[in-house]
């Protein structure tokens, strides 16, 4: 019992001595670590046995300075407990500052004369922060450069380099500094995505930007501009290229050092360096420079510009010669450059060339005048008439071409060169009009002569219309003396000459020699008739028919005119009739005399004439399976045509003779009606005989015969062009047995033993 005794009392003065502790202050909490900007908050309390008793209570900041509640905007101040409640003192930082860091200092009286005081270390961490490093950046290349990185963090911040995700170390090109990467010498390689990683071990912070690094490459002109040549109002490019990184843009300057722009002269594109020049002018020759240029560098390069100017022909006269004399034709031209001078006669194929020609007469040079201008020459010895015409002088240069005209003309005495007929007509006194053309330069003057004497200009009978050089006497033969032989005299300054023209009198043609028949049928007649022995003078232009029956008179005579040349034919005649026929012919003059009287017995009727198949002769058609066989209607010998037959068969060549090897297939075609006939149904590459007769109602006509040959078609059945091995009829048609729609046939039995045979062997 007494040992729980004393162990109670050994408690109860532990308590006691707690209690009676010395007073202190306690800051909560007790350090402060906040980033710069943001609030804090300190609580400083009395730990004491009567908060009562705690006085003066105050903060002091880092300075030294006592922090009061004066300005009620300022960002540190001190409150007091809400509640009430004593001994308690707290420190408000709405926004902490960098310089607002440090220790700050709680301070009170206790007990009227204990002093106490507490302090508190308020410190600041910025995080990782890059500032203004940029995303992307550029290295010249050949240079030194630094791939900045300058991120800022308290504490300081540890900075690791990463370049395509490999950790990239110090080394002899590359050294890592505290704000970068410094290059001593960039290459294209050091070009790529680099990381820079930023960490703060005290603040187990860590952030990191991805850089892109491009390396520059100054320009260089790879394809510089070459020298160029251009006409005068023509254009010029120049071309200019470089390499370079980034991509160069280009700039131009002219011969006078002057940066050309876009406009009506001229057009630069800045990103091909291609710079068109347009309307060329002379004074745009010179040194064009064209620059290439990026943020790493520039380069240039000149080329030079010709303007050559269009050759002008400054003066090329024509020129008149007497012929026989020399002369000089002169073009005298100019240009940049000189140009160089062609001559060409316009009438002759070629060119001359320069020095003596293959006309030995015609020599051609160049020289230089004492204004400094070409001059070509064109000399020509002996000048004759061919040398007549239109020249050109043709300046030829770099700058171009420029052609002139000039003509060379040749004087002559007259010629009578052009002049016609030298023989003219005249009858009944009819006026007639006698020309003359005398050719010559200058033109010339006409007189007229009669039997060598100078006509008498009171003549009333003769009269000049024209006098030169083309000289027209009109006669009017009123008498015999105005007939015979005229003279026409032509003069110029160069000479006289003479042309004789003979005024003859005219009469009509004489009678027909010769006429006889060239052929007779029922109905028609045709004639050959020979030319009279005198025509009068003027040639035949018609003849002149009259026939009649022969039992009546000339007055009931038929009457008709042919053409000379034409067909000499007479139709509708009757069968079995005589005519009398009588010819005459016919000039300018009039209608010559009757010749002999002819008569001609007309033939009975008959079958007709044969037709005319067109194009009759052996031919290769077009077509491979069909033929449109085509004729003229013959006559028909006093009886219509009342059908056309058509027969045609395969055939093949056997010596000279055509032999049938195929079945005759016969058709009609009515008539009057069509003059053709389309055969279809024809093998390919096959002969055929096709034979075509007119009929009248008194029979057939003899046959018109035509070989034709089809034309190969492999999609068509064929022969082999010689004649197939074919069964065929060997029965023709009779040409005196057979009856319209009736065919009579009479087969021997020969005929059809050979018939036979002639199947078996083909």
């Amino acid at each position: 019992m007494a040992n729980q005794r004393y162990l109670i009392l050994l408690s109860l003065l532990a308590v006691q001595v707690s209690l009676a502790k010395e007073p202190t202050l306690i800051i909560q909490p007790n350090s402060i670590l906040k980033s710069v900007g943001e609030g804090a908050y300190v609580s400083c309390m009395a730990q004491v046995d009567d908060a009562d008793l705690v006085t003066e209570m105050s903060w002091t900041a880092p300075d030294g300075e006592k922090i009061t509640n004066n300005n009620e905007n300022s960002r540190i101040r001190v409150s007091t407990a809400e509640d009430g409640t004593t001994g308690k003192l707290d420190l408000v930082i709405t926004k902490l500052r960098e310089r607002d860091v440090g220790e700050y200092t709680c301070s009170a009286t206790y007990a009227g004369n204990q002093k106490l005081e507490a302090k508190i270390m308020v410190e600041s961490f910025m995080e990782i922060d890059f500032g203004d490093t940029p995303l992307h950046q550029t290295l010249l290349i050949g240079q030194e450069g630094k791939i900045k990185c300058t991120p800022m963090a308290k504490p300081a911040p540890i900075v690791d380099w990463f370049k395509n995700m490999i950790p990239l170390k110090n080394g002899d090109n590359h050294i890592i500094q505290q704000d970068g990467i410094l290059i001593k010498e960039v290459t294209e390689a050091d070009e790529g995505t680099y990381r820079c990683r930023a960490r703060v071990s005290a603040l187990g912070s860590m952030k990191q930007m991805e850089i892109q690094v491009e390396v520059n490459i100054p320009p260089v002109i790879n394809i510089p501009p070459q020298n160029v040549t251009g006409r005068e109002h023509e254009e010029a490019i120049f071309e200019c290229s470089a390499t370079g990184k980034p991509a160069p843009e280009y700039s131009w300057v002219d011969n006078n050092n002057v940066p050309l722009q876009n406009g009506d002269d001229y057009h630069m594109n800045s990103e091909t360096g291609v710079l068109k020049i347009m309307n060329l002018r002379p004074e745009q020759s010179g040194e064009y420079r064209c620059t290439a240029a990026n943020s790493a560098g520039e380069d240039f390069k000149t080329a030079h510009l010709q303007v050559y100017t269009k050759p002008m022909v400054e003066e090329y006269l024509n020129l008149t010669v007497q012929s026989g004399n020399n002369m000089e034709m002169r073009c005298v031209v100019s240009g940049n450059p000189p140009p160089q001078v062609i001559f060409k006669k316009e009438s002759e194929p070629g060119n001359y060339s320069q020095g003596i020609n293959a006309d030995d007469r015609i020599v051609v040079r160049q020289e230089r005048d004492e204004e400094g201008r070409e001059v070509g020459i064109l000399e020509i010895e002996g000048v004759s008439r061919s040398d007549d015409g239109l020249y050109t002088c043709t300046a030829v240069s770099e700058g171009g071409v420029t052609q002139r005209w000039g003509h060379i003309t040749v004087e002559f005495s007259p010629t009578f060169e052009e002049q016609g007929t030298t023989v003219q007509w005249s009858w009944e006194k009819a006026p007639v009009n006698l020309t003359c053309l005398a050719t010559s330069i200058p033109n010339a003057t006409i007189q007229w002569y009669l039997r060598n004497q100078e006509i008498n200009a009171n003549d009333p009978n003769m009269q000049r219309l024209e006098m030169g050089p083309r000289g027209v006497l009109r006669v009017n033969p009123i008498s015999s003396s105005y007939f015979g032989f005229y003279t026409c005299k032509a003069t110029n300054t160069l000479g006289t000459n003479s042309l004789d023209i003979e005024l003859k009198e005219a009469h009509p043609p004489g009678p027909i020699i010769s006429s006889k028949v060239d052929k007779k049928t029922a109905t028609t007649i045709s004639w050959i008739l020979v030319d009279p022995a005198d025509d009068g003078g003027l040639p035949i232009q018609s003849y002149i028919v009259e026939y009649r029956e022969a039992e009546h008179t000339w007055e009931e005579a038929f009457r008709h005119v042919w053409n000379k040349g034409s067909s000499y034919t007479i139709d509708n005649l009757i069968p079995m009739a005589t005519y009398v026929f009588r010819f005459a012919a016919r000039s300018k003059v009039g209608d010559g005399e009757w010749g002999g009287e002819k008569s001609e017995m007309m033939p009975g009727h008959a079958e007709p004439e044969e037709p005319l198949i067109f194009a009759a002769a052996e031919m290769e058609i077009p077509y491979s399976n069909h033929y449109e066989l085509q004729w003229e209607v013959p006559l028909n010998n006093g009886r219509e045509i009342d059908f056309f037959q058509i027969v045609y068969y395969q055939v093949k060549k056997k010596g000279e003779e055509w032999e049938p090897v195929g079945k005759k297939t016969t058709q009609e075609v009515p008539y009057p009606g069509t003059s053709s006939y389309k055969i279809e149904g024809l093998l390919s590459n096959s002969y055929y005989k096709i034979e075509l007769r007119a009929h009248n109602d008194i029979g057939f006509s003899t046959p018109a015969e035509k070989i034709i040959k089809t034309a190969h078609d492999p999609k068509t059945p064929t022969g082999n062009g010689s004649g197939a091995s074919v069964q065929y009829s060997s029965i023709a048609p009779s040409t005196t047995a057979l009856v319209h729609g009736t065919f009579l046939f009479t087969v021997c039995c020969c005929c059809l033993l050979c018939a036979l045979t002639a199947a078996t062997m083909y």
